[in-house]
């Protein structure tokens, strides 16, 4: 077992992590506690975005990793271009996976083997993505959602949602991360009632916070322009010049 990773610039490192061989960090960044990174995983790497914005190595974001994450070998979690790169506790990022430039990823999620996560993307808790998926950039995972195996997703997946194939669409629901999260008696009902007839519980629940961090994840991607035609480009073309 190597003895701790390759730390370049600030970092604030939590207690009983483990380093495999090979690993490095880049700072600025915050590692919570009990987070395992695997032989040759990267924390904080800068992406081509970045490097595209220019070269005086200065970063204006953050780094955030909570506890009790595991990191699979070449595992790579890129530094952000906006304000923060995250990831909350609890989760896994399986060997060869990608979370892009200001990505965010929840609690108890589950990244597969060889999966691809878009910048700007967000995976709520208890979602996941099947070995060899990929998330387009900004699109949304809701609570307990869940894309199979070699899935391609290019749009938000809603809460307790399964989607499969290329481009991936809706299979049924993931009933399975319903048991897995531990929802109790009410929190299922009340979930089964919002899924059927979209009724949000009143009060707090575990329900209607999902709701509530879904739409607001949702706002916060919006913000992604697809163009669909040459109209489109000759809009985009003119705002970019008056920005300019």
């Amino acid at each position: 077992m190597a003895k701790g990773p390759t730390t370049i610039g600030d970092i604030e490192m939590g207690r009983r992590n483990t380093f495999e061989q090979g690993v490095v960090i880049c700072g600025p960044a915050v590692i919570g506690d009990d987070n395992f990174f695997g032989a040759y995983s990267v924390i904080g790497g800068r992406c081509r975005q970045a490097h595209r914005q220019g070269t005086d190595g200065q970063r204006k974001g953050m780094v955030r990793v909570g506890s009790g994450n595991y990191f699979g070998e070449h595992a790579v979690m890129h530094a952000p271009v906006g304000q923060v790169t995250a990831i909350g506790d609890n989760s896994s990022v399986g060997a060869g996976s990608l979370l892009a430039h200001d990505s965010r990823v929840g609690s108890q999620v589950t990244l597969s083997v060889n999966c691809s996560v878009g910048g700007h993307s967000v995976l709520l808790d208890w979602s996941g993505l099947g070995i060899g998926s990929s998330l387009h950039p900004r699109t949304v995972m809701g609570h307990w959602s869940f894309a199979g195996m070699a899935a391609v997703v290019t749009r938000t997946v809603g809460i307790g949602q399964l989607v499969v194939g290329n481009p991936a669409s809706f299979l049924r629901l993931n009933y399975e991360a319903f048991v897995r999260s531990g929802l109790d008696g009410t929190a299922l009902t009340q979930l089964r009632e919002f899924l059927e007839t979209g009724r949000i519980p009143e009060g707090p629940s575990p329900v209607s916070a999902a709701v509530s961090e879904f739409e607001a994840a949702q706002s916060h991607t919006v913000r992604n322009r697809v163009l669909r035609s040459w109209s489109d480009v000759e809009r985009e073309r003119s705002r970019m010049m008056v920005h300019d």
